[in-house]
């Protein structure tokens, strides 16, 4: 008869948030209030807020079954308990697992991209290190990857609160320019907060992989649920006022044109080199493809 063996339950409630909150955040936020401002204009901060209106019904979603269904396949279980054809079941963890690798892959090659500002090196040897590195991290043992994350989450979060602080000053202009915020009954300008909307929610996704570790959370019935709703809360309370800070601090055509638009405002902001917020992107980066290879 086969022994049972189940995974070893280390994550707390703070833990399993961190690793979530880390996966939302990630280096999305650095670049997508630019893109959003592009097409949202100076009602970014309303696109913003769609997006984490659906996220939120989203995350409700995976709360309810995380709690019915507390196992790490995630996805695929949820799909063979309520459909019963395994086939779909195996179909639906073999396409999360290629969403993994290419979104690992991905944020590889960004990470290659912010490590240039500070030094030139290969892309294949930086890929390639860092693919070792984490994956090494990650075989070590989940307590200790959680720990890593949540320890670059907080770097994070750091950096968007450096850029509220530097040009936070502009919220003080907020009740004047309220009006200017506040999207008219007009198609056209609808058409371009939703679109924009559709950006902004790939600042959102991430908390989806926290299903994926639900046998190594404590109380997983409990703990998980409450911990996506709470990462999804925190996100959207940061990128609502990081939206509000960068339309009222610079102009959205501005915004817009920039790669880097924190950056930006961090330079005009201090008169200083964004050399800063360019490192602290580059742990974001980390952070995501650490979480993905988890």
């Amino acid at each position: 008869m086969a022994q049972h063996v189940e995974l070893k339950r280390t994550l707390s409630l703070t833990q399993i948030t961190f690793y979530g909150l880390g996966t939302i955040l990630g280096a999305g936020i650095y670049v997508l209030v630019g893109k959003v401002a592009d097409t949202a204009g100076l009602y970014a901060p309303i696109a913003f807020l769609i997006a984490a209106l659906l996220a939120g019904l989203t995350g409700l979603s995976y709360a309810e079954l995380a709690a019915r269904h507390p196992k790490s396949a995630g996805e695929a279980v949820y799909v063979e308990d309520g459909l019963r054809w395994r086939p779909l079941s195996i179909l639906v963890g073999f396409l999360i697992i290629l969403t993994g690798i290419v979104s690992a892959a991905t944020i590889a090659n960004g990470f290659v991209g912010y490590l240039h500002v500070f030094v030139a090196v290969p892309d294949w040897l930086a890929i390639t290190l860092l693919v070792f590195l984490l994956g090494g991290l990650a075989a070590w043992g989940i307590d200790e990857s959680v720990m890593a994350a949540t320890f670059i989450t907080l770097i994070e979060v750091g950096g968007l609160l450096l850029i509220l602080a530097v040009a936070g000053g502009s919220l003080a202009e907020l009740p004047a320019r309220l009006p200017e915020l506040i999207p008219p009954p007009d198609g056209v300008v609808w058409q371009g907060i939703l679109l924009g909307a559709f950006l902004a929610f790939y600042a959102f996704i991430g908390f989806e992989d926290m299903v994926n570790v639900a046998e190594e959370v404590k109380d997983p019935t409990r703990n998980l649920p409450l911990a996506i709703l709470i990462a999804i809360g925190v996100s959207t309370v940061l990128y609502l006022l990081v939206a509000l800070v960068a339309v009222l601090a610079l102009p959205p055509a501005e915004l817009a044109q920039s790669r880097a638009p924190l950056a930006l405002i961090w330079e005009r902001a201090t008169g200083s080199s964004p050399v800063v917020i360019s490192l602290i992107s580059l742990f974001a980066v980390v952070n995501g493809a650490l979480i993905q290879r988890s």
